[in-house]
């Protein structure tokens, strides 16, 4: 069924954006996905930006406010992903390669509930 999204206005400040970016630019690296016959993680010519993760106690702040919008703790929430896309790199429709319950981004046979778009 097509999900419940929702726009929250200012949802960070303009200090928060600048930070995280900050915090992610040194990191970046070509984003990866996970084959779902082999398990291999690797790159794939459809994922055109570059990723890093942010450790939650880097961003205190944005984790707060992540916490109070889908009312959880910082415990079932995954690391931070930053994602950026140049010119002529583009968003295309995919999966993760996870089928049901799975371990990645800290967490053993879960899966993701809510995403959040900053």
């Amino acid at each position: 069924s097509d999900p419940d999204i929702l726009q929250v206005e200012n949802f960070l400040t303009d200090d928060e954006c600048d930070r995280l970016v900050a915090k992610a630019k040194p990191h970046l690296v070509p984003c990866v996905t996970k084959d779902p016959r082999t398990g291999q993680v690797k790159p794939d010519p459809d994922r055109t930006s570059t990723n890093a993760n942010i450790p939650q106690a880097e961003v205190p702040t944005i984790l707060s406010k992540i916490c109070k919008l889908t009312n959880s703790r910082p415990d079932q929430v995954e690391i931070f992903q930053v994602l950026r896309y140049t010119k002529d790199q583009e968003f295309k429709t995919h999966t993760d390669g996870f089928d049901g319950p799975t371990t990645a981004c800290g967490f053993v046979d879960s899966a993701r509930l809510v995403t959040v778009f900053c």
